[in-house]
């Protein structure tokens, strides 16, 4: 499938979905990212018995109200773990293919599919381009020949392509502007994703737990786990029906050359768009049917290359920030972070 690029294996896969392992000599090995949590929760416990101490020594009767209160926040913050680790634990188990039936990579864990989602998209882009380049290429040196005639010293120049390069090579410019911010912006999703599941699991989820056990610290500590809930059960769930769509219809449009290249094997692969383009321009030269036929082709390839790259990053950043701000709510007090669509 990848000319351009590598199928990738996403640090979730590697080093989170391993699960419980049990070894005779060293006993059960847990995933580095639950000893962290657990040691964060060990900590916060210590450190409200260490207060409720203080404050039992003091006989400091508020200081002893809110410890209870924190004690209780401590048991939920430990529910929420529990919760989580169950949670994490099917979303690694679960297959591609008992959430989206037919998915490309059916056999592998949503973290797998939905990464390589992104970059297929970006590899089908890079192919559109590679084959728009092509034409580029053979429009650009039609355009540019010129003719002499100089009988006697007396003649002229002519470039009698130049109009027509000048109405189709400012859509093909445009289409590798937008086809390149595709690449980056589904390659980008693609490392988010992959930081995201394995950072805020191992580094952040952590530190949330310990905020979130404490009162004037609860608010950012829910946010966090709201985030970390969001990289791990949403955003994986919303990559893969976006882009599965955009990536089978650039599919689609690619096999279609494929296949005509497959019905022409004696046809060198460099030199056969070179020779097709040049029949429709020496066929239909002075009509607009060739530009019509271009339209046909390229455009709707470009319009889904947009959605892919620009519509669907938006849409799927937008349901993922406000539902990490109702999350919060829940899972402590709120900060607002949808201030952050402003920015997008």
């Amino acid at each position: 499938m990848y000319i351009f690029l590598h199928e990738f294996k996403p640090m979730m896969d590697e080093v989170v979905c391993t699960g419980i392992s049990f070894n005779p000599y060293t006993g059960v090995a847990f995933p580095g990212w639950i000893g962290a949590c657990a040691a964060a929760i060990l900590a916060s416990g210590a450190l409200i018995a260490l207060i409720y101490l203080i404050g039992a020594i003091f006989q400091s009767q508020p200081l002893l109200a809110n410890m209870k209160i924190e004690v209780y926040e401590l048991v939920v913050t430990v529910a929420i773990f529990l919760v989580l680790l169950m949670l994490i634990g099917g979303m690694c188990s679960v297959k591609s293919e008992m959430v989206f039936p037919g998915d490309t990579w059916g056999q592998k864990s949503i973290y797998y599919s939905a990464t390589n989602h992104l970059f297929s998209f970006a590899e089908y882009t890079l192919q559109t381009m590679f084959v728009q380049y092509k034409i580029y290429t053979f429009i650009d040196y039609l355009t540019s020949t010129e003719i002499s005639a100089v009988p006697m010293g007396i003649g002229a120049n002519m470039r009698p392509l130049a109009g027509l390069g000048g109405a189709v090579k400012p859509v093909l410019n445009n289409a590798f502007t937008v086809e390149t911010i595709a690449v980056v912006t589904a390659e980008a999703q693609a490392y988010v994703l992959d930081y995201g599941t394995y950072a805020f699991l191992y580094y952040f989820l952590p530190f949330g737990l310990v905020l979130r056990c404490f009162t004037y610290t609860r608010p950012l500590g829910g946010t966090i786990i709201a985030l970390t809930c969001v990289f791990l059960f949403i955003y994986p769930l919303l990559v893969i029906p976006c882009y599965d769509i955009a990536e089978t219809q650039l599919k689609n449009r690619l096999d279609f050359i494929t296949r005509f290249f497959a019905s022409n094997p004696d046809s060198n692969p460099l030199i056969t768009p070179f020779s097709l383009l040049f029949s429709y321009f020496t066929k239909w030269f002075w009509s607009p049917d060739l530009l019509m036929l271009y339209a046909l082709i390229a455009m709707p390839s470009i319009a889904i290359i947009f959605i892919g790259g620009v519509f669907m990053p938006l849409f799927i950043t937008l349901v993922a920030i406000t539902t990490a701000r109702y999350l919060s709510k829940s899972m402590g007090e709120e900060i607002d972070i949808t201030n952050l669509t402003r920015m997008i």
